[in-house]
């Protein structure tokens, strides 16, 4: 069809798929700082009838638990649904969860908010960029990934400043509204992504090779599905999908680190990837993301305003140190950038151990 995708082909289709991408980046880094500016919000803390300390980090922190089973579910689901219509799922899921939130007169109400609003970004956060890495050219896959989680950091720091703006507002208006512009990213992301192309790594798993080597030219901005530009990289893809399936373990094997064909090394590579995004839990992030201007207030002793301000504040050099890993993440490489990384993380704990 002439107007698939109302015409776009190539570099314009590239960016109406990134648009959607980071999109549900930016609304995730949103979610996961919003409500940091909530729980010290005088009026909202009146309205759940002053939850004690017990009670707020329950509510904060089942949204992660919604996060985990959302993400969990994301491999099956994705798997039967595509990754186009998983992430709108999960969107659809979000504006039920920020509806919820929204209108929340009491505690129950808000933790079955929080919960469902957990499930569905989670879902979209698993979905999300490996949709952008299946449709994107190997030259530009590795700084539009990246680009998702500068995104995603600068959602962080967006919720910081709009929760400090809003405070100096009277009555629910100051918490309400926060929860409820999350509901922007929603709108971009459903109204872009049920027009965009599905994953043609996913189509080719369902043996829906035409469908995919259409999608594949109108990514390359060709008109000729019989392009040999086209045919080699779908039949890359289909070759790298049967290697994936021929070798492919059970959860069992995977544990045991061997499959039927015997040592594979997948335990090990299993065990880092899930180590490395242990290791970024356990430096403390989510102490900062959730109660910083909590602990500013109840242990320095600072006053509300100048705890939001400071908290707001220290949201913006994550902004700077993401878009520095998007600049050097090509020139780097992945592990390299994660070496780096880790230095300066190291460095500066052992300096707060120093000076304490």
């Amino acid at each position: 069809m002439a107007n698939r995708y109302f015409g776009c082909r190539g570099t314009s289709l590239l960016v109406w798929l990134t648009v959607c991408y980071v999109s549900s980046m930016a609304l995730f880094g949103y979610d996961q700082a919003v409500f940091s500016g909530i729980i010290v919000s005088k009026d909202f803390l009146k309205t759940m009838n002053n939850p004690d300390a017990n009670l707020q980090g329950t509510i904060t922190s089942l949204y992660n638990v919604g996060c985990f089973f959302g993400a969990l579910s994301g491999s099956w689901i994705g798997s039967s649904l595509g990754r186009k219509r998983s992430v709108i799922l999960g969107t659809t899921v979000l504006v039920i969860g920020a509806i919820l939130q929204m209108t929340a007169f009491s505690v129950p109400h808000m933790i079955v908010g929080r919960l469902v609003a957990g499930l569905g970004n989670g879902l979209n956060t698993a979905t999300a960029p490996v949709w952008q890495s299946e449709t994107t050219q190997a030259k530009w896959r590795g700084k539009l990934v990246v680009l998702g989680l500068v995104v995603n950091v600068a959602g962080f720091s967006l919720a910081n400043w709009v929760t400090f703006g809003f405070s100096y507002l009277e009555g629910s208006i100051s918490w309400r509204l926060p929860l409820a512009l999350k509901l922007i990213f929603c709108l971009v992301i459903l109204c872009t992504a049920p027009w965009l192309p599905e994953s043609p790594r996913w189509l080719i798993s369902k043996n829906r090779i035409q469908e995919a080597d259409v999608i594949l030219a109108d990514l390359k901005g060709e008109t000729n599905v019989s392009n040999p530009a086209v045919l080699a990289e779908r039949n890359e893809i289909v070759r790298a999908y049967k290697q994936e399936t021929e070798n492919a373990m059970t959860w069992s094997q995977l544990f045991r680190g061997a499959s039927e064909k015997g040592g594979s090394g997948a335990l090990r590579r299993f065990l880092l990837g899930l180590g490395t995004q242990l290791i970024v839990q356990l430096s403390g992030i989510n102490a900062t993301s959730y109660y910083l201007p909590t602990v500013l207030i109840e242990s320095v002793g600072l006053e509300e305003k100048l705890a939001r301000l400071l908290t707001a504040a220290n949201s913006v050099h994550y902004i700077f140190f993401s878009y520095l890993g998007m600049m050097l993440i090509d020139k780097w490489g992945r592990r390299g950038a994660m070496i780096y990384g880790q230095w300066c993380i190291n460095s500066t704990c052992d300096q707060d151990d120093w000076n304490c």
